[in-house]
Formats: structure tokens, C-alpha cells, sequence
């Protein structure tokens, strides 16, 4: 029961994870077409490159993007969720910590 419990809050994650990227693609590009995105990308002609001794470093072309405030970020919620999360790193730890113990004491080390 407590892998299967595992295994559905990692599958939860990975589902957060892919709706968080296509929301955050979306976002940007919401006609799904490359354009120009403050301090992310910037679409160049070869004059330009040109003109800039052929650099390519993205910042001299991409900019800084502006701090954005995320009004609905919960501090909490997500300091909960590391929480929650280290909980259960810790917890994986200890198993896996003893488990090498039990192999070295094979081992006769």
C-alpha cells in the first residue's frame, strides 16, 4: 500500500511538472509561433549578428526578463510541499543508508 502510495504521489508530481510547462509555454507563446520574449529569446537577422562581430552570447541579444511578482504564489503551500517532500527523502535515506550498511557488513568491511 505505502508503494502504491508512492508511486501515485510521483505520478502526480510528473503530471504538475508537464501542466506547469505547457502552461508556462503558453504563456508565452500564445500562438504557438517563435517571437520575441524578454530576457528569453530573441529572434535575430544575420545583419545583426553581423553587426555584433558574429557573438552569439544570448545576452547581449535576450536581455534581462522583468521580476514578475506571482500574486498567486503561496509561500506556505509550497514550503508545506518541501517539507513534505524532504520528509519523505529523509525517510528514503535511512533505508537506503541501511541497506549499504547491511552490504558492507556482507562484505566483511
Amino acid at each position: 500500500l505505502d508503494g502504491q502510495r508512492k508511486e501515485a504521489v510521483e505520478q502526480l508530481k510528473e503530471v504538475r511538472y508537464i501542466f506547469k510547462q505547457a502552461h508556462w509555454l503558453q504563456e508565452r507563446f500564445p500562438d504557438a509561433e517563435l517571437c520575441d520574449v524578454e530576457g528569453l529569446v530573441k529572434l535575430v537577422d544575420i545583419e545583426e549578428l553581423e553587426a555584433n562581430d558574429w557573438t552569439l552570447t544570448p545576452g547581449r541579444y535576450v536581455g534581462v526578463a522583468p521580476e514578475i511578482e506571482d500574486e498567486d504564489f503561496d509561500f506556505e503551500e509550497t514550503l508545506r510541499n518541501i517539507h513534505i517532500e524532504l520528509k519523505g527523502l529523509n525517510e528514503e535515506a535511512v533505508v537506503l543508508a541501511a541497506q549499504i550498511q547491511k552490504n558492507f557488513e556482507e562484505l566483511g568491511v
